[in-house]
């Protein structure tokens, strides 16, 4: 069995997801195609999309007020906000303090991450970690990512796929409050900056403007390279769960549930058999949302949270990656506060 790497208790779980709807029906007639071939293509039915006036503070900050509301907390009592995030408010400064102003959380530490896909992941096993030291006792983890500004309305490969949202989770040291205790056996986070160009914006940062030596000056919307991005997630996706599996000694019987990262149902789709792990283990809500980013699988969670499919003796396991190229993961077991 695998050492405990971090305890955490969920005090209380949000999310947020703009009104605005962009369903396969609606993106097929101004693409050219079928309802029935985006869904085959990407599993994906609808996707939601920010408004103009929203932003990754503003969805973060009912993520977050639904969760500190859950838990009865006061947010003057938030000792630390973590917020992931590639779709900043601004390019400078950090959006996390923007944040926690708008939830009331006077004088809590804050800092991004930006991890892309990976974030959420990431923050979440961050926060769990800070935990630890006692430093801290209720820390609020925040994913938000607004994607959709950065897409090109005649690009196919992106527009199909990425959707907008927000969710939070308010962690707790064990005996700070009610909630499951989630119990870390393993955890691997992982990079390979030499497919950073598979997926970026080229303008706009203090590196130049070019992929692979073509100039792309005042490109301000997403540069995908589709084939690479979805060989790197069915690989490293897998790789990520083998890893985790092996490090706290658990078999794939031994897995309850599986949120991966909700990018493709196809990447989902090739996870599972190359795993092994049941299909009926693998948790996904891509189909309602698209891909969400750094979100994407703390929503996930979020939800099951909410309709009760995270039970004391569970074995799960949190899956992510995506661009920069980053991957994230833990294997956790679940018991009562």
């Amino acid at each position: 069995m695998g050492s405990e790497l971090a305890r955490f208790v969920v005090r209380g779980a949000g999310k947020a997801l703009p009104d605005g709807r962009l369903p396969n029906e609606e993106l097929a007639a101004a693409l050219g195609t079928t309802a029935e071939s985006i869904e085959a293509r990407t599993g994906i039915v609808e996707r939601r999309i920010a408004r103009d006036g929203e932003s990754a503070s503003g969805l973060g900050a009912i993520a977050g007020r639904e969760a500190l509301s859950r838990a009865g907390l006061d947010p003057g009592r938030l000792d630390l906000v973590i917020l992931s995030t590639y779709t900043p408010d601004h390019l400078l400064c950090p959006t996390s303090p923007t944040l926690a102003h708008r939830l009331g959380a006077t004088g809590a530490g804050t800092f991004d991450v930006n991890a892309a896909c990976s974030g959420g992941v990431t923050s979440l096993f961050t926060g769990a970690s800070l935990l630890g030291t006692g430093a801290f006792r209720n820390v609020l983890v925040v994913a938000a990512d607004l994607t959709t500004r950065y897409i090109r309305e005649d690009d196919p490969k992106t527009r199909l796929v990425f959707g907008d949202g927000a969710a939070a989770l308010l962690l707790a040291a064990p005996g700070e409050g009610d909630g499951l205790l989630f119990r870390v056996r393993s955890a691997w986070m992982g990079s390979d900056g030499s497919g950073a160009e598979h997926f970026l914006v080229p303008e706009g940062g203090t590196g130049p403007a070019r992929i692979n030596g073509t100039p792309l000056a005042g490109v301000r919307t997403v540069v995908m390279n589709g084939r690479a991005i979805f060989r790197f997630g069915v690989e490293q996706g897998a790789r990520v769960v083998e890893t985790l599996l092996e490090r706290a000694g658990r078999s794939p019987a031994d897995v309850s549930w599986v949120i991966p990262h909700q990018a493709n149902l196809r990447i989902i789709r090739a996870m599972e058999d190359r795993t092994g792990i049941p299909a009926d283990r693998w948790v996904t809500n891509l189909q309602r949302y698209g891909n969400t980013a750094s979100p994407s699988v703390l929503l996930a969670l979020v939800e099951m949270l909410e309709e009760g499919r995270v039970r004391p003796g569970d074995t799960g396991l949190l899956v992510a990656f995506g661009a920069g190229l980053t991957w994230s993961g833990l294997l956790v077991e679940i018991d009562r506060a």
